[in-house]
């Protein structure tokens, strides 16, 4: 009994841990995995998605309320054990999933182009510098200051890659100037109205 008590002391534990590691641990890990993995040796920027922290949280989340759950619930019979074991099984197996989607999600730009993984994709997105006609800089005012808020890549077919200016991306201004150039392209101020 004494061993059943401390075993489920350690599973409190963990589900506490867990839930408040939730909120730190997707910027912490996200970004140094994915550059183990994905990150090339030459790039100008190189960053996740934003949606891939969100959903890595929310993930970290629902494994711990589906352990307490399971903390809480004592099923009375073998058929009940079993279904409580393939509902905790199959929870982790989506999480996994999900997990695996979070680090596949990722987007940079290199000598080549514009390379992003979308969250359901397991396949890189991949743009040419030689097909984007024209690249705007949105420039919203904001308190009475102007501020770059977004790159817009239009592409040959009409379609266009939208970049929200992170402080990464904006470090890597001048060498996405420096490639449009080599097509007789460059990057041309938007003012937006007031948000």
């Amino acid at each position: 009994m004494t061993s059943e008590s401390h075993n489920k002391q350690y599973q409190i534990g963990v589900i506490i841990i867990l839930f408040l590691s939730s909120f730190i641990a997707p910027f912490i890990f996200l970004y140094p995995i994915q550059e183990l993995f994905y990150r090339p040796k030459e790039y100008y920027f190189f960053d996740p998605f934003f949606t891939a922290y969100i959903v890595l949280m929310v993930v970290l989340i629902m494994i711990a309320v589906m352990l307490f759950i399971n903390f809480l619930v004592t099923p009375k019979t073998k058929k009940g054990r079993n279904i409580q074991r393939g509902i905790v099984g199959s929870s982790f197996v989506l999480a996994s999933a999900l997990i695996f989607l979070c680090i596949n999600n990722y987007q940079y730009i290199d000598t080549k182009g514009i390379h992003m993984n979308y969250f359901f994709s397991l396949q890189e997105d991949y743009t040419s510098w030689e097909d984007i006609v024209k690249v705007e800089q949105t420039i919203v005012a904001k308190n009475g200051v102007s501020i770059p808020e977004k790159l817009i890549f239009t592409l040959q077919d009409g379609s266009i890659i939208e970049q929200s200016l992170t402080e990464k991306l904006s470090s890597a201004k001048q060498f996405i100037n420096k490639e449009l150039s080599n097509y007789g392209l460059k990057i041309e101020n938007k003012y937006s109205e007031n948000e």
